[in-house]
């Protein structure tokens, strides 16, 4: 009798609390040092969005009442709900402990399990991507060609290049992502400059919100130079789009026999990501190592190797492969819907970039039903874990969104202000800077005014198209209005 209470208690506790930014990867942290208090709130946070990670989690610590009130139906509960998903051996688990109940026992549990998984498929409907079946066989091109170019030359700047010899190496430990993400891949350089990126492709072909995958020596200039030269223009028929693009500059572009012959230290490196996941092949060393194939397609000893790699750690559980196997299907539109999934697992995680491309894919994907409010929830997200680019769009859902109840002019000035410094030379900054002036309770229209002259001029010396801009500007000025400084 006092297990069957207990089921009427479970059903308004486990999805009545409010909902936060997700962090699966931070309660692991947690979790490892003991804080349980900490790890079981930001398990619950994943758990709720379906991640079968964190509901097995949970099951483990109703189970053994590891910062929360031991439960034997709570646990029962989660490892159900991890076990729907295959999750390692929750469906064993799960059997054993239902063994001690009796026929009555075991009807309520499994209706309350129905009615638990109809709360959870409820709650993620608010946040999760929606297919648009109208577009999902059609696509993108880029001024009428199938693919962008992913490997940039700019051998005119080879000459200028201010090589430094410091070695930069990055840890890429999925474990210990908290607050920030360290780059993904192991490989390092000195010299020469060795740079790839991922960034946005916006509808006019400029590039967006460069973020930096992996690099070593000075790369300045070519990061400057990308930046500045638009792409060719993503198009869904004769309607323009938005699309993601991952470019590969300096020595990232070299073969297996340049590098041999004058990059010797890089082609060891190379070669030593290979015998590590060779000889000790844990999900971190096999990562590390399909994203070095990904960067060196040479490396592959038979076709798509990286890809499947990546595809078979992904199921695995790793976040970093699940998004980067899910950003290859939807960049190479091999499977768009299986591509969406796959970043949509890994921002459960709460890996920031995913966190941030799903947000943006919600705002600006042909393929998905655009949705302001479930991008915000992702940004927001991301940006907790100090993810600038989706703070910016924090910023501008809060300015300028549809959705009247989204807007929220203080929320988003204090976005912009956690972002000057970073953001100063990005035109958008500016942009949204100029629409807080106009918005704010202390209007200031003088500033308004030139913060979007401002955001004009730079844009336009990164050959962006700003007409919507120039318009806005000149609606600002019609009349007999004068902005002068005094």
């Amino acid at each position: 009798m006092r297990l069957r209470k207990c089921f009427a208690i479970v059903l308004v506790t486990l999805v009545s609390h409010s909902s936060h930014g997700v962090n699966v990867l931070k309660a692991n942290t947690e979790f490892k040092k003991g804080n349980h208090t900490q790890a079981f709130s930001l398990y619950e946070e994943g758990a709720k969005l379906g991640n079968a990670h964190a509901q097995y989690q949970l099951g483990v610590m109703y189970s053994k009442g590891l910062g929360v009130e031991p439960s034997a139906v709570s646990s029962m509960i989660y490892f159900s709900l991890a076990a729907e998903k295959g999750y390692h051996n929750a469906q064993l688990i799960l059997e054993k402990m239902k063994s001690s109940l009796d026929e009555a026992e075991l009807s309520l549990l499994m209706r309350t399990i129905d009615e638990e998984r109809t709360a959870h498929t409820s709650f993620q409907k608010q946040f999760l991507a929606e297919i648009n079946q109208h577009t999902i066989s059609q696509k993108v091109t880029f001024s009428g060609e199938s693919n962008l170019e992913q490997r940039v030359y700019f051998e005119e700047l080879s000459e200028f290049q201010n090589f430094d010899n410091e070695l930069q190496n990055f840890d890429s430990g999925f474990d210990d992502l908290e607050g920030g993400e360290v780059l993904d891949v192991a490989i390092v350089v000195n010299n020469p400059g060795f740079l790839v990126v991922e960034n946005d492709v916006a509808s006019d072909g400029s590039v967006r919100y460069v973020r930096v995958i992996q690099k070593s020596g000075n790369t300045k200039r070519f990061l400057d130079a990308y930046k500045l030269f638009p792409l060719k223009q993503p198009e869904l028929g004769q309607k323009q789009t938005e699309f993601i693009h991952r470019a590969f500059m300096g020595a990232a572009i070299d073969d297996q026999f340049y590098l041999n012959d004058n990059l010797p230290r890089l082609y060891k490196e190379t070669r030593r990501v290979l015998r590590e996941a060779k000889n000790n092949p844990t999900l971190e060393s096999l990562y590390q190592f399909a994203m070095a194939m990904v960067i060196f397609p040479w490396m592959e000893s038979e076709d798509n190797e990286a890809e499947n790699l990546l595809k078979d750690l992904a199921e695995k559980g790793h976040p970093g492969a699940m998004y980067e196997y899910g950003l290859q299907l939807y960049m190479q539109q091999k499977d768009i819907p299986k591509g969406i999934e796959w970043i949509t697992q890994a921002s459960k995680y709460g890996l920031s970039r995913a966190e941030y491309r799903l947000g943006k894919l919600l705002l600006t994907s042909p393929w998905i039903i655009h949705d302001e409010k479930k991008a915000l929830y992702w940004f927001e997200s991301a940006a907790e874990k100090g993810d600038e680019a989706a703070s910016l769009h924090v910023a501008k859902i809060k300015l300028t969104a549809n959705d009247k109840s989204l807007v929220d002019v203080s929320g988003a000035i204090e976005h912009l202000d956690a972002i000057s410094s970073s953001q100063n030379l990005n035109p958008e900054y500016h942009y949204l800077l100029s629409i807080s002036y106009r918005l704010r309770t202390e209007r200031d229209f003088k500033k308004s005014v030139e913060l979007l002259e401002k955001a004009i001029s730079m844009g336009m010396r990164s050959n962006w198209d700003t007409s919507e801009w120039q318009a806005l500007l000149a609606k600002m000025l019609e009349g007999n209005i004068t902005v002068t400084d005094f």
